[in-house]
């Protein structure tokens, strides 16, 4: 398994995959309460890292108003496109510009930004430490670095039997950068030289089937690894969410470590 998967796989992503994206990043319920503490008002510059196929940057440019802009910058071409477009389909073009991202360094000016945002994508990146101090660079006085992410050993799908979940997290474990990126962002922020921090933690549960989504990728990563995680066992665990969801009887939850970070 080559080694740089985690970063690999968002480079090349495959059409069923992509689709599955589309349905995942959605603006939502969620995405409103986690991106909340960001406090994004009118006239504010902010930067949406790992904007994936561009739901929020979109809504974050809606926020901001005509006096306002969103730079939104990710690794995937795709994900670029679909964003340009996405801004272009909501008449937003002149609030977004759109950067495709080849390094961790950030293609913006020092102390440019009032806000910073970035949604589930610190588990990914090459050194966490590194992009943070990226982050601080970037964010002017005064402004908001506004880091959300999870923690996969609090991740929960059930009925599926905890053991089995688990087993199957570890298996897809190569995909990721830093699984537990989530208890790390409060430590790598005060690193980063962020004066104030404030942490806390949503866990909205999830009964209609949302991480499903997640449990056919996390079941991908586990059948591209190394790993001797049979088949037949992998597709039970997805048979199992997916009956439970015909039966009203799924649940899952996330929890996700909403780090506010004032410079």
């Amino acid at each position: 398994m080559n080694k740089s998967y985690y970063k690999d796989h968002w480079l090349d992503i495959e059409p069923d995959r992509l689709d599955r994206y589309e349905a995942m990043f959605k603006w939502s319920l969620t995405a409103e309460k986690v991106l909340a503490p960001a406090d994004v008002a009118p006239g504010q510059t902010i930067a949406d890292f790992g904007c994936g196929p561009g739901y929020a940057a979109v809504e974050l440019a809606k926020r901001v108003g005509a006096g306002g802009h969103v730079h939104a910058l990710d690794i995937n071409a795709e994900f670029v496109a679909r964003t340009r477009a996405r801004a272009e389909s909501e008449g937003l073009s002149d609030r977004v510009t759109v950067h495709q991202l080849t390094d961790g360094t950030l293609p913006l000016e020092d102390n440019m930004l009032d806000r910073l945002v970035t949604k589930n994508v610190m588990v990914y990146v090459d050194d966490p430490a590194a992009s943070i101090a990226e982050f601080y660079r970037v964010v002017k006085p005064g402004g908001i670095a506004h880091i959300v992410d999870s923690d996969f050993g609090m991740n929960v799908i059930d009925p599926v039997p905890a053991a089995a979940w688990r087993d199957l997290l570890d298996a897809a474990a190569h995909a990721f950068r830093t699984p537990t990126v989530g208890r790390q962002l409060y430590g790598l922020a005060r690193g980063a030289g962020f004066a104030d921090v404030q942490v806390a933690i949503v866990a909205i549960p999830d009964t209609h089937g949302r991480a499903l989504h997640f449990a056919n990728n996390i079941a991908g990563y586990a059948r591209d690894s190394d790993s001797a995680f049979a088949e037949a066992d992998i597709q039970k665990i997805i048979d199992v969410a997916t009956k439970a969801l015909a039966d009203g009887r799924f649940f899952a939850l996330n929890p996700q470590f909403m780090v506010t970070c004032t410079v």
